[in-house]
């Protein structure tokens, strides 16, 4: 049952606020990649800086499915405010926390805040918009996700360098109340008659509880042993081995239960998806480009700190070849998509362009001219543009109508999951080549104390003898971090060249000759965890 439609100036404000909290998720995603060393320095918490990052990442794709069955047995309009309001909750305590473990504890609020803020928007807009009007307004919302996600590092070096770096939490509390005002006065959404005649019980065993307790805690025991292996513990120790191997125990017991029809009455992910080769090369391609490019946002900004000596704000300028390129790449990939139909080609390039920028940021080192850095950052930018949004396009070709959103949903999971783990994964690298080389230039020093200052405190330390190899070292610990964004670049060749050719357009066709309108869509069915739900 949708709502009846919107006065003009009501739905601009709704949507106003709609985009506030796009904004709020989209920039906190990226917003410390610029201040993270000067929190680790305030801290003295540098083997934490990944934690602030992946935990936040984490909770926000492994919940999303969660909140789509949410969304779909209880009040859109309640869910939704309570999304942002644990968002709020997590802001607040990331912006008056008094160290790093409070920091990591209020991310992970944020995040489980953050997993159902955008696809409680896109489902409020199903309610008060038309059909025929909706790709606008979806449009602007995507398009200020992206701008909130690229300008985040440039609005964490400001507010750090300017202020102090709990604004680029505490700037959330504001703009967030004010979409919850917003939602709780103008939104007017009536309740599915499907949903109001379900019992408590009914729309409890709508939910795959032991599939969601399965996926989250297969998926932290590996961060875990990721994050600890090699740095706090040594690889080979009973922490980390129990770690990983609990976590595939549990993924394991996860994909077995997703397998089963036995057990469960709703899976996390539907049998239509899991069993789709094209969906999980689709998916293989998003989570080998979004792993690399969350490494390189994360421990790029830290060269350029640390290294070549350069302020929060300042870092985050440097990051704009990249950013710049991945833009106008996105821009570029759409517009020949739409020409052509066909999404394969944005995928080949991208792929291309992709690792042949991840290879050449390898090769960065302490002297080397800044013209090639934005060289090697264009490349790789463009190429992260031209591939970034084909998955979801293969999706919305490939699958059926009504399982498109929670197809979308799980590139958007994969997305995020694969940011996470490999963002875990650099912190390891950087982690184990700093301490191994630092200790053969300052033997003198313990090992583990590199590890429990800033990033920029660390050389300062160090007798003024030892600094500049020190700084090489530095420099190479970070570089070999981008050997994960080379690595995981390489990957996204199956899906480039795995997907079938399939033109959007004749699946356009298809639908009009069939004469399905999307009016007739069961409007519940736009975020069911379900087909059929």
């Amino acid at each position: 049952m949708a709502s009846p439609a919107v006065s003009g100036l009501k739905l601009t404000f709704i949507m106003t606020g709609l985009c506030l909290a796009v904004l709020l998720t989209g920039m906190d995603q990226t917003i410390l990649a610029t201040a993270a060393p000067t929190i680790s320095d305030e801290f003295d918490a540098l083997d934490d800086i990944a934690w602030w990052t992946n935990l936040y990442l984490l909770m926000l794709s492994s919940f999303q499915l969660f909140y789509g069955k949410l969304y779909t047995l209880f009040s859109i309009k309640l869910i939704y405010i309570g999304a942002i309001g644990l968002f709020e909750i997590g802001s607040l305590i990331c912006t008056t926390a008094p160290n790093s473990t409070a920091l990591i504890f209020g991310r992970a609020i944020a995040g489980l805040g953050a997993s159902g803020i955008f696809s409680g928007g896109v489902l409020i807009t199903t309610k008060v918009i038309p059909l025929s009007r909706r790709p606008a307004y979806l449009g602007i919302m995507s398009a200020v996700f992206g701008v909130a996600a690229i300008a985040g590092p440039f609005i964490g070096g400001a507010l750090t360098d300017q202020s102090t770096w709990r604004w680029c939490f505490g700037i959330n509390l504001p703009i967030g109340a004010c979409t919850i005002i917003i939602c709780v006065f103008l939104v007017q959404i009536p309740p599915e008659p499907a949903v109001r005649s379900l019992s408590w019980k009914a729309k409890i065993q709508e939910f795959d509880i032991p599939g969601t307790f399965l996926l989250v805690s297969g998926l932290i025991c590996l961060l875990l042993g990721l994050q600890w292996g090699g740095g706090i513990y040594a690889w080979s120790s009973g922490q980390v081995i129990a770690f990983l191997t609990l976590s595939g125990v549990l993924l394991s017991a996860f994909a077995v239960l997703q397998a089963s029809h036995r057990f469960v009455k709703s899976k996390t992910i539907p049998t239509t998806i899991s069993k789709d080769r094209d969906i999980w090369l689709a998916a293989s391609y998003a989570m080998g480009l979004t792993g690399g490019i969350y490494v390189l946002m994360v421990y790029l900004p830290l060269w350029f700190q640390v290294v070549r000596g350069k302020t929060a704000l300042s870092s985050g300028v440097f990051l704009t070849p990249t950013i710049g390129a991945y833009v106008v790449g996105s821009v570029i990939a759409g517009g020949a998509t739409s020409a052509t139909g066909y999404y394969n080609p944005g995928m080949i390039l991208g792929t291309i362009l992709l690792i042949t920028g991840a290879a050449v940021l390898t090769t960065l080192e302490p002297n080397i001219s800044t013209h090639k850095v934005i060289g090697y950052e264009l490349l790789y930018g463009f190429g992260a543009g031209f591939g970034f949004g084909q998955p979801s396009y293969v999706v919305q070709t490939l699958l059926p109508e009504s399982d498109v959103p929670i197809g979308v949903t799980f590139i958007t999971l994969v997305q995020n999951l694969s940011a996470s783990i490999f963002v875990a994964v650099g912190q390891s690298i950087f982690q184990n080549g700093l301490v191994h080389r630092l200790s053969s230039i300052a033997p003198e020093t313990n090992s583990s104390k590199f590890l429990q200052t800033g990033a920029r405190n660390l050389l300062s330390s160090l007798p003024p003898k030892d600094r500049p190899r020190a700084l090489e070292v530095f420099s190479d610990a970070l570089v070999r971090t981008f050997y994960i964004s080379l690595a995981v670049s390489c990957t996204t060749i199956f899906g480039a060249l795995g997907v079938r050719w399939q033109s959007m357009k004749s699946t356009k066709a298809l639908e009009n000759r069939n004469n399905i309108p999307p009016e007739d869509t069961p409007p519940m069915e736009e975020v069911s965890t379900e087909k059929g739900t």
